[in-house]
């Protein structure tokens, strides 16, 4: 069986077993309450607060290709970035593997260079959320176990290491080298690109349009919450922290599209600050809609460019 199929499968066993999970936290009779009281027209306005973050996330892709001495254009990022959207629900590697193709056939430049920019952009996310959630977790806002609160500083440490050597190309080489010495079906990448001055700068500058995105996710969340809590006795910073723990969780690739692992988070971590785990899993129920039906539309976008190109 292929590996990427076996993967598939795990991940939708882990989809299952956490969804399974967490309406174990809850009695089913409460969230058909909840469904029947919820005040729908608010959530009008999230699709234009994801319009507004996937440009963001685009312009950022635009300006790392620029850095590197690639000419891009925004609306064409759009296009790719929610075309690889519909992939990334299925399984998160196929979509970064389709974002990575698809920029080099629009703009011709290395694969390598379209591989640095698509993972650079992922590490610029994770690194906007690590940054938030270290010291927050220190703080005592949220309680989490020791070694998680311990993986989050590693994780951290890791990705501005990471950052540090991918400035320094010869440091890059050396690396490389070694890693195929250490595993021979490691891929025979061209990786001779010279450092250049203001990488940190653009580092920080892309770092703080993650946050900027950051922010808006939490805003979508907190927006979902109005429409069904009658009454707010959380804190809203406290609120953002849980957020973005749930966004965190979704770098790793266990559940498909982060459905399932996106709903225990929330019914576990959600009523350290006061909000009941039936709506903590409300909550998560419509986000983890809204993302499918966002990765569905760009699925939708990629069979009418596809239909398009190939009209016979």
């Amino acid at each position: 069986m292929n590996k990427g199929l076996i993967k598939w499968v795990l991940q939708l066993l882990a989809t299952a077993g956490f969804l399974y999970f967490a309406f174990g936290k809850i009695e089913i009779s409460n969230l058909q309450e909840i469904s029947q009281n919820i005040d729908y027209r608010p959530l009008i306005l999230i699709p234009f607060i994801l319009f507004v973050d996937l440009i963001i996330n685009s312009y950022r892709i635009v300006s790392l290709y620029q850095f590197y001495g690639v000419p891009t254009k925004l609306f064409k990022v759009v296009g790719i970035k929610w075309q690889g959207m519909f992939f990334s629900l299925i399984f998160p590697l196929l979509g970064d593997a389709y974002k990575i193709q698809s920029f080099k056939t629009a703009y011709g430049s290395s694969y390598w260079k379209n591989s640095l920019v698509v993972l650079l952009d992922r590490l610029i996310y994770t690194f906007g959320l690590t940054i938030v959630l270290v010291p927050v977790l220190f703080s005592s806002l949220l309680y989490l176990h020791p070694v998680i609160i311990w993986a989050m500083v590693a994780m951290l440490c890791l990705e501005v290491i990471i950052f540090y050597v991918l400035n320094k190309p010869g440091i890059f080489q050396k690396l490389f080298t070694v890693s195929r010495l250490a595993y021979r079906f490691f891929p025979g990448l061209q990786l001779h690109f010279e450092s250049r001055q203001g990488y940190f700068k653009e580092i920080i500058y892309n770092t703080c349009a993650a946050i900027f995105r950051h922010l808006l996710m939490a805003f979508t969340y907190l927006l979902v919450a109005f429409t069904l809590m009658e009454e707010i006795t959380f804190g809203i910073p406290a609120f953002f922290s849980v957020v973005f723990l749930i966004m965190l969780s979704r770098v790793i690739p266990v559940s498909v599209g982060g459905i399932g692992l996106r709903e225990y988070i929330a019914v576990v971590v959600f009523p350290q600050i006061g909000i009941a785990s039936d709506y903590a899993l409300s909550i998560a129920l419509i986000i983890s809609s809204v993302m499918v039906l966002q990765g569905l539309a760009g699925g939708l976008f990629y069979l009418i460019n596809r239909i398009r190109e190939n009209p016979y």
